[in-house]
């Protein structure tokens, strides 16, 4: 029965505290007071409830509301209708503490935050990362289409000169290139062309250089021809980085490309296949060389190599083709020694009366000739060949049996494949009315280059994604 009674008193407390919830200000605690005034009447004194109400100050604290407590009973200042027994509120501070849950709280979500921007970065950066290797592969594609200043050869042109830049190409000092090659020691001697004796080099700056040098025999203009020559940049053409000239002496100096030229890794000191290369590996240097040499006839004017052959095709670390020597007419006056194949000039155009008629279309007939080495596996005069005026391209053009030409280290399945290159060579050595140009010819060697791809499934990736049609056989 006394409980059903507590419980029933509590109704009115409770009420208090819902209008105190609606109704937080001040004007309501005349009406508190008068409702624990009856509360008191209606329990008949806080004694019968074992403990005194003025005890239990309000421990209930709202976020958004001011909380209040009762007064000790001993410091009563307020009388309410003449009666000191009842307890006046009076307002509690706000306090200023949060609770330790709040800022554990805070400090969870920081770091879920702070944890979620640091992989969205690593996301971001490794999105970055695979976007630029994917381009690395297909530096070889755009570069191609990038076309170099106008440079003109035939004359000199004071405009192109002043717009050199030192930053691409130096003059060096003969005292660097003494120490990048020991006093132009005879172990840096790395090969011999018609520009001089070319010499493995270690610059300054850590860069490893072939240098070539040419005593006495110095041509005229030779700087400026540099200059103009330095403005030709392509991913399939040999860097000129600096040159040096005196009184006796003219230096060029190149980047080194550590795997030589292409005619060491066809055939030996005899001339004769050694079979270190597959076909694929074979027509992708086809297709880079034929790509450099492309540029350099699409400049305005065109450049027309005139010395184009296996020993001027060098290649990288990765067999990346680069072609070499080109720009240089007036200062090769000798034939190049650099590879065997050079004894017997079989690269030069037989229709050329006079070298100064050299055309695009020479550069073809010795790009053909080229062709014909790499396919066939031996260079074009060699130790088989009996008379001093035979060569691979008057036995292939008088032949109707291409795959006895067919380098015999090359695999059954390579054959196809071998004798289409060896049909385009033939048309590059035919008359000059007939010979493709190299443009024509760089888009039908990436036509057979798409053929021949399922045999190499290792190098999908080197391939783009659009198919180019033929113009030669169709």
């Amino acid at each position: 029965m006394f409980t059903m009674r507590l419980l029933w008193g509590l109704r009115l407390p409770l009420l208090i505290i819902l209008i105190h919830l609606l109704f937080p200000n001040r004007s309501t605690y005349k009406f508190h007071a008068e409702a624990l005034i009856t509360f008191k009447g209606s329990l008949g004194g806080p004694q019968q409830l074992g403990c005194s109400i003025v005890k239990y100050p309000c421990q209930m604290q709202w976020p958004c509301l001011d909380c209040y407590k009762l007064k000790d009973p001993g410091g009563v200042t307020t009388k309410i209708d003449g009666n000191n027994d009842i307890p006046t509120l009076t307002p509690l501070p706000e306090t200023q503490d949060r609770k330790p849950g709040g800022r554990r709280s805070s400090a969870v979500i920081g770091s879920v935050i702070a944890a979620i921007v640091v992989v969205v970065i690593l996301v971001t950066v490794y999105i970055c990362l695979m976007r630029v290797k994917k381009s690395m592969r297909q530096t070889s594609e755009v570069a191609s289409s990038m076309p170099s200043p106008t440079v003109e050869m035939g004359r000199v042109n004071t405009q192109h000169v002043t717009a050199f830049s030192p930053q691409n190409t130096r003059q060096l000092t003969i005292l660097e290139l003494e120490q990048a090659t020991q006093n132009f020691s005879r172990n840096n001697i790395i090969g011999e062309g018609g520009f001089g004796v070319v010499y493995k080099g270690l610059l300054q700056d850590g860069s490893i250089v072939a240098i070539k040098r040419r005593l006495f025999a110095l041509t005229k203009d030779f700087v400026l021809n540099v200059k103009q020559i330095a403005h030709i940049h392509h991913i399939h053409l040999v860097k000129l980085i600096g040159y040096y000239e005196d009184s006796h002496q003219q230096l060029l100096v190149y980047e080194y490309l550590p795997n030589g030229n292409v005619g060491s890794h066809l055939y030996d000191s005899e001339g004769l296949p050694v079979g270190r290369l597959n076909l694929w590996r074979r027509l992708s240097i086809a297709l880079g060389a034929s790509k450099g040499v492309e540029h350099l006839h699409s400049l305005v004017p065109p450049l027309v190599h005139t010395n184009l052959r296996t020993s001027n095709v060098l290649l990288d670390e990765n067999f990346t083709a680069k072609v070499s020597d080109y720009g240089f007419c007036k200062l090769q006056t000798q034939v190049d020694q650099a590879g065997s194949s050079s004894n017997v000039d079989c690269f030069l155009d037989p229709e050329l009366s006079f070298p100064q008629n050299f055309s695009e279309k020479s550069d073809v007939y010795s790009f053909g000739v080229f062709l014909l080495e790499l396919i066939c596996g031996c260079e074009a005069h060699n130790k088989n060949m009996l008379h001093p005026d035979e060569n691979i391209a008057f036995q292939v053009k008088n032949s109707v049996d291409l795959d006895k030409f067919v380098d015999m280290t090359l695999g059954y399945k390579e054959k196809h494949g071998a004798r289409r290159i060896l049909m385009l060579a033939l048309q590059c050595v035919d008359a000059t009315r007939r010979r493709p140009s190299m443009a024509q010819i760089v888009l039908e060697l990436e036509r057979i280059q798409r053929e021949i791809v399922p045999m190499y499934p290792q190098f999908n990736d080197e391939i783009g994604a659009v198919t180019l049609g033929s113009e030669l056989f169709q």
